[in-house]
């Protein structure tokens, strides 16, 4: 079978289920039904043409198809069955791992700036430290080995929460940069890579790297994981422009950001989280080996939680008797 061929015969219902998306809000039961039912024979025809036309445009039609129709099938009232509780367990997760390329995407953009940056700290720090404001060059030089931050217990809370409004402004940044093509998103990672390296690179020139990353550890795993998170979801936006496949270019929008929006939802939940953290573990007084350790244990428990959680529900519609 060619391409032409599959796509004449498969193109009828996807259409159909092109339009019960459209009206899936004030669907009835046979309807919503029949979504079901064409969902799961789009999960099926996507696998079709993901091993027989790879290179073919149709996969990532039907990518975005298919991406659509498990949001509108999955989709509960947030006020019914602990939905909220059930997405941020169940489906924040697979939303993470279906849309993994963006996201790791997103990494390798503020990787690479960093390295660079980083490089550059040891080997022209007088250069790198114009890049970086001044009282942070001085921190830096007067730190030595001790501690990053010294807020006092009275000011962690209000810490905590500037920390957390700042993170989340980012993710916000790096999503709705997205809307030009990918450019806003890109430059917010950059820019973000090289300001972080070029702090880190600086410490490590002045003696000063067990200082920073005891400080960034309990934290740091969960807050840069979820700036990676929102940047990729702001390039499955820009990516929805610049390939809209067969749709529209608004229609490719709308579908990408069905799912991009739920990916934001989730990172600023992780946020929260990073930012409390922040705010009460990371400056506190505990030695430096047991905040290496708090960090690398939140990293293995966020790898769990992200590749491992997986809904039964979901499972259950991919392991039908054949």
């Amino acid at each position: 079978m060619t391409v032409i061929d599959f796509v004449e015969k498969k193109q009828k219902a996807w259409q159909e289920l092109e339009g019960l998306l459209n009206r899936s809000r004030h669907a009835n039961a046979h309807e919503l039904n029949r979504l079901g039912y064409l969902y799961r024979r789009i999960t099926s025809d996507l696998a079709v043409a993901r091993r027989d036309f790879p290179q073919d445009r149709c996969v990532a039609y039907l990518n975005a198809l298919a991406s659509s129709a498990h949001s509108a099938v999955y989709q509960t009232s947030p006020l019914k069955r602990g939905s909220f509780w059930k997405f941020l367990r169940f489906g924040f997760p697979g939303l993470f791992r279906d849309n993994v390329y963006f996201i790791l995407a997103a990494f390798l953009f503020f990787t690479i700036s960093f390295a660079g940056a980083y490089w550059t700290a040891l080997k022209s720090p007088d250069y790198t430290e114009q890049l970086i404001p001044q009282e942070i060059v001085r921190h830096i030089k007067e730190l030595g080995h001790g501690q990053w931050n010294a807020t006092s217990a009275g000011n962690r809370n209000l810490f905590a929460s500037f920390v957390m409004t700042n993170n989340i402004r980012v993710a916000f940044l790096a999503f709705a940069g997205g809307i030009l093509f990918m450019v806003g998103t890109v430059y917010i990672l950059v820019f973000n890579g090289i300001y972080i390296g070029a702090v880190a690179g600086l410490c490590h020139a002045h003696g000063a790297s067990l200082a920073l990353w005891s400080f960034v550890s309990p934290h740091g795993y969960i807050e840069l994981t979820t700036i990676f998170i929102a940047g990729g979801a702001g390039m499955l936006l820009g990516y929805s422009l610049i390939a809209p496949s067969r749709f529209t270019r608004k229609q490719a929008l709308i579908n990408a950001s069905k799912t991009a929006i739920k990916l934001l939802g989730g990172s600023v939940v992780l946020l929260v989280i990073a930012g409390t953290i922040e705010g009460f573990i990371s400056p506190s007084e505990l030695s430096n080996g047991i905040k290496i350790g708090f960090g690398a244990i939140t990293g293995i428990l966020l790898f769990i939680y992200l590749f491992g959680m997986k809904s039964p529900e979901f499972k259950s519609n991919y392991n039908r008797p054949k």
